[in-house]
């Protein structure tokens, strides 16, 4: 690629229009990018940021408008030729294949070769652990991607795409898996990319994050450019949410009256063998309890025990006083145990069905008269759910899949309660949900808790955890090893104890 002045910015949207089913996802959007900047792009789930990125690296085809790519026009044809320009991307939702190894995914269609042309494997392994200790990282290249957890997965995106030394690199919610330690690796990466002259395009509904690393940010609302912040460090926080939804955002944490009552759930001495080790803990009705760690502590595998998904190899699990024995989701339903998956398109969606499907789908009984489900009664039981949860999409019988990420966990939300559960667990509840979208969705948990069920947060965002719960349950590596009242919690203390901190 030909030598282009500094002052040119990397790219250069102009008027782009782009419709999905008669909608406008993007509404003659136009700003610019700068070389060498991070530049945030912020906006509520359903604002057009995904579509857009989609379209600079060729999945979707603009409807109208152009690009400029270092001052050239460009009509990008599909992901192979933006690599070609240098724009390499990790999207949201992984694109890792899962039976092949962690070299394989990284190396894949550019696998190095032998003098006789075979595959060099060990020239993969070398490069892969070597982009792995670029990010502060030990991966075992060998290691099959179906192995790894959800944060392992997106690490391996990340360093594929750092592999291919692209120009521009686009990071869709990059962070949304990972713990604060490898948020804090990836960002010193950042700036060491950064200071190369590499460009960041970086999409977060993590305030914090934009913050700490962006330069400069452009917000879209509804699918139009609505600003360009030209400092976002610098930015009055209230300003930058303005922006986003069209409105003044009351504090981000709503007051809960808590009325905390006895013990309704209790876990004692659960175990999952080589996973999570004698964990117990109880939690009170009308209280939300929160679980923190590290990537990797146990606190998912935990709630997979508690749900059936995991065969536990020892401990008891009690609802009001009673033991319960759970052996299967279906028997964690049956009980009133209600459980929000961190990994939304894997295990919390029926992605090739309706969003009517979905929001019943754990609940059918309630929409059966005399054993023949009654369509009338789900419509609106569903158009209940989607106006609540302010759910964006074209109709309530439109697929799973076609809804953007935010929206699909409501989704998920709204298939929970629905089944009008006794405990609910939510494991990554926000993830990927907007700052305006989070209020809701904490409004809803604390109306959940004032109703008198049990309610657990899992979370990697400790101001989300200190924000919202009563008391945090700290794990590392498989045990809960400390529970903190919220009165005496903080982040240090937090992540003190996750890291393997003992009481003195």
């Amino acid at each position: 690629m030909k030598q282009v002045r500094g002052d040119i910015p990397i790219v250069e949207f102009q008027n782009i229009t782009k419709a999905f089913s008669g909608i406008k996802a993007l509404d003659d959007v136009s700003f610019a990018v700068n070389r060498g900047e991070v530049h945030c792009l912020l906006g509520e789930n359903g604002a057009g940021k995904s579509t857009l990125m989609k379209i600079l690296t060729g999945v979707v085809r603009m409807d109208s408008g152009q690009i400029l790519f270092n001052g050239q026009k460009v009509n990008i044809q599909d992901i192979r030729h933006a690599q070609s320009l240098g724009i390499g991307t990790v999207f949201q939702e992984n694109s890792l294949i899962p039976h092949l190894s962690i070299a394989e995914n990284i190396f894949l269609t550019r696998e190095p070769r032998t003098s006789i042309g075979a595959i060099d494997y060990k020239a993969m392994h070398e490069q892969t652990v070597k982009w792995g200790k670029e990010l502060g990282l030990e991966l075992d290249p060998g290691v099959r991607v179906n192995k790894l957890s959800v944060a392992e997965q997106q690490v391996v995106e990340i360093v594929k795409v750092f592999s291919q030394d692209p120009k521009l690199i686009i990071l869709d919610e990059p962070t949304s898996s990972l713990s604060d330690n490898e948020i804090e690796k990836l960002f010193a990466i950042i700036e060491r990319l950064k200071k190369r002259g590499v460009t960041f395009i970086y999409i977060s509904h993590r305030m914090e994050e934009i913050k700490q690393i962006g330069d400069r940010g452009t917000i879209l609302r509804d699918g139009k450019f609505i600003t360009t912040i030209e400092d976002i460090r610098t930015a009055p926080l209230d300003e930058i949410i303005a922006h986003i939804v069209g409105r003044p955002l009351d504090q981000q944490y709503p007051k809960r009256n808590a009325k905390i009552g006895p013990v309704m759930f209790e876990v004692e001495n659960l175990s999952v063998k080589n996973v999570i080790h004698n964990v117990s803990f109880s939690v009170r009705s009308g209280e939300v309890f929160g679980i923190s760690g590290l990537v990797g502590s146990g606190r998912t595998e935990t709630a997979k025990a508690i749900f059936g998904e995991l065969k536990k190899t020892s401990g008891h699990i009690r609802i009001e006083g009673k033991e319960v024995t759970i052996n299967s989701p279906y028997d964690a339903i049956k009980h009133g145990i209600g459980l929000l998956t961190e990994n939304r398109k894997e295990e919390g969606l029926f992605l090739d069905k309706s969003v009517c499907w979905n929001v019943v789908s754990a609940a059918l009984e309630k929409i059966k008269s005399r054993g023949i489900l009654n369509f009338a009664k789900e419509r609106n039981i569903v158009l209940e759910f989607v106006k609540a949860l302010q759910i964006r999409l074209p109709s309530i019988e439109s697929e799973a899949r076609y809804l953007s990420g935010g929206n699909q966990q409501k989704v998920v939300f709204a298939k929970w309660l629905n089944a009008d559960s006794k405990v609910y667990i939510f494991d990554e509840p926000t993830r990927g949900i907007d700052v305006g979208a989070k209020r809701e969705i904490y409004g809803i948990i604390n109306d959940l808790a004032e109703k008198g069920l049990a309610v657990i947060v899992i979370s990697s965002e400790l101001p989300e955890i200190l924000g919202i719960c009563d008391r945090i349950a700290v794990f590392h590596e498989g045990r809960c090893v400390k529970i903190l009242d919220r009165a005496e919690a903080t982040q240090e203390k937090i992540m003190y104890y996750a890291i393997g901190g003992q009481d003195e």
